[in-house]
């Protein structure tokens, strides 16, 4: 989708040359959205030009979310970084399946290194498709009956490859061994009340996991995300201070993980509660940091231990100043206050030789494990331990290169 007809030629030429046979041309987004509802099956991938007469790319780009069946989006064009930069966070934000952004003039190895990441999954999805929400009844059912699973992501440190930490994230496992993410149900929780208990069904299950991991001698601390609501309730923090007593298990194994935007609601309650946990021995971590409003502020009122750095920051940070910038500001005040750095969302070796250089102390990301459950996480640190020591020693020698 190009207004310069020289340009369209150009790009056709190159992915024709690539071996892609089946290509549709258009001037403006109102014929590209014309194209995409005649054509059966939809096209996999959409080239977007962004300054055009007419429907420009920036409008089509946000028409495509209403569309039923929405293409990856490849964006191409000569405008300046930054531009580039805001309108790819508006097709992540939108959920646009983003393949990424190219300057032109386009070539076959920009092209080439930009298709890669299509995803045959992406072509018959239906963009920013809401989740299914579960009904309060069946929500309620399944914590009672302990439907409701911690899956563990591992944490490395940097400097070894250790598996040092992990994070527990809610799964509902159903009778018939479906899994149901957690954007179908933890709203409903949060609305209805039972987010508390959940969070302590999950905290629950990690105690008993950790015990046993104690016994072998893995003494990893486990992160345990805790919602907004249960920041207000002085007896939430009694309960996990209780439990975590029963259990024998020293608080500094658990590390309860606030996101900003938890923190802008009952500050009074919140700042009490987390003063308690703290004052007990917990790990406080503020999570997807720098996705919120007041990070400075908050980061001087709590007693955070730990900084834990949003994955959109992360993701693409190689290729792009802008979020290395952000990255290396952010890394350096939380070493200067004194907190321990995560970086969460790391999928590529750059990514992770560049966190490394930076001086982050953990890494979280699919680089180096999905989350799984309990009965899967020894054998796998047991088989993954060399390889996660070599990614560590490929980003400190990709460093000093």
């Amino acid at each position: 989708m190009d207004d310069s007809a020289v340009q369209r030629r150009s790009a056709v030429g190159l992915l024709r040359g690539m071996g892609v046979q089946q290509l549709y041309e258009a001037a403006d987004g109102h014929d590209a959205l014309k194209l995409l509802r005649m054509l059966q099956p939809a096209p996999a991938v959409i080239l977007l030009d962004l300054e055009m007469p007419g429907m420009d790319g920036i409008e089509t780009a946000q028409q495509l979310v209403k569309e039923e069946n929405c293409p990856s989006l490849l964006i191409a064009s000569s405008a300046e970084t930054s531009i580039l930069n805001a309108v790819a966070g508006m097709a992540e934000a939108l959920g646009l399946p983003l393949l990424g952004t190219l300057r032109k003039p386009l070539t076959r190895q920009s092209l080439s290194l930009a298709l890669a990441h299509f995803e045959g999954a992406h072509v018959k999805g239906v963009c920013n498709a809401p989740s299914p929400q579960v009904e309060v009844p069946a929500l309620t059912q399944a914590l009672q009956q302990r439907q409701i699973i911690p899956y563990y992501q591992p944490k490395i440190r940097l400097t070894d490859g250790a598996v040092a930490g992990l994070e527990a994230l809610a799964r509902w496992r159903t009778p018939d061994g479906k899994l149901i993410p957690p954007v179908s149900f933890i709203n409903v929780a949060e609305k209805n009340g039972l987010i508390d208990e959940l969070t302590l069904v999950i905290l629950d299950q990690v105690l008993q996991d950790l015990v046993r991991w104690h016994a072998l001698g893995f003494n990893p601390t486990v992160a345990i995300n805790v919602s907004a609501p249960s920041l207000s309730d002085r007896g939430f923090g009694n309960a996990i201070i209780e439990r975590v007593a029963a259990a024998n298990i020293p608080p500094a194994s658990i590390v309860l993980e606030i996101t900003e935007s938890a923190l802008v609601g009952d500050l009074a309650s919140a700042l009490g509660t987390l003063g308690r946990l703290r004052l007990k021995g917990f790990g406080l971590s503020i999570d997807d940091y720098g996705t919120g409003f007041s990070s400075m502020q908050q980061l001087s009122r709590l007693p955070f231990s730990e900084l834990k750095l949003d994955g959109s920051f992360v993701r693409h940070s190689p290729d792009k100043w802008q979020l290395r910038t952000i990255l290396e500001a952010a890394l350096g005040m939380g070493q200067r206050l004194g907190l321990t750095t995560v970086a969460e969302g790391i999928e590529t070796q750059k990514e992770l030789t560049l966190l490394y250089g930076l001086g982050c102390e953990y890494a979280q990301g699919y680089l180096i494990a999905p989350p799984m459950p309990s009965a899967e996480l020894l054998p796998w640190v047991g088989r993954e331990r060399v390889r996660l020591q070599a990614i560590c020693r490929q980003a400190a020698s990709g460093l000093r290169d």
